[in-house]
């Protein structure tokens, strides 16, 4: 029986494709390249929510059994989870000049992002297959707001800690910064096709073709 990757895509509006057209998000791009690298089919499970919060989705993780099927039926996870978060706390933030907003909103994602990673890892306890993990970090969703840049680089920077050999981080923040105009949509928060295509090419830069035919050889 020939061998099958499934990929669970979990996450937020990102994880969705808001702000492309259907089937242009950056998981599809994703998922026909995982094909074409491994010559083997994916099946895919989209697990994107618009406007999730990680306090939402962490929720999500530990409330919904198909959600939880899904992590332990997973062979490539990725997650993407911040963006709202921040945008949440940037609002009062904008019209109280406030930085505590932004402060606390920090705390509540890394709190919230290691109990998701730690559900995460409880649900694979006694799975003895394999998997890899995505992370996907932010670009600047609010480059109108002058501060926003250094608290992405806080979210960001903290992703770094979650690395592990199976766990891979995806830093975009670099390819979008001064690219408004060509990746960004025209809500000015969410990508547009071409941002979703650089996403995917970042995360096929952080999941080598190396990192996949291990996996597949290990399944």
């Amino acid at each position: 029986m020939d061998k099958t990757i499934t990929y669970l895509a979990f996450g937020d509006s990102l994880t969705v494709g808001f702000g492309a057209p259907d089937g242009r998000g950056f998981v599809y791009s994703f998922r026909r390249k995982v094909e074409q690298l491994l010559n083997v089919p994916v099946q895919f499970i989209q697990a994107g929510t618009n406007g999730a919060t990680t306090s939402e989705l962490l929720q999500t993780l530990e409330s919904d059994p198909q959600i939880q099927k899904d992590i332990q039926a997973a062979d490539i996870i990725t997650i993407t989870a911040g963006g709202n978060d921040l945008i949440q706390a940037a609002i009062p933030f904008f019209y109280e000049n406030d930085a505590a907003y932004l402060k606390t909103a920090l705390q509540t994602y890394e709190a919230n992002y290691k109990k998701i990673m730690t559900q995460i890892e409880t649900l694979r306890q006694g799975i003895d297959t394999p998997f890899l993990i995505a992370l996907i970090g932010l670009y600047n969703p609010l480059p109108q707001v002058p501060e926003s840049a250094y608290w992405v680089q806080r979210f960001n920077l903290f992703l770094r800690k979650l690395e592990q050999a199976h766990i891979h981080i995806v830093q975009v923040y670099d390819a979008f910064v001064g690219q408004d105009t060509r990746y960004i949509s025209e809500d000015s928060i969410h990508p547009n096709e071409d941002g979703y295509d650089e996403l995917a090419r970042q995360i096929e830069s952080a999941i080598s073709l190396q990192h996949l035919e291990r996996l597949l050889k290990q399944l």
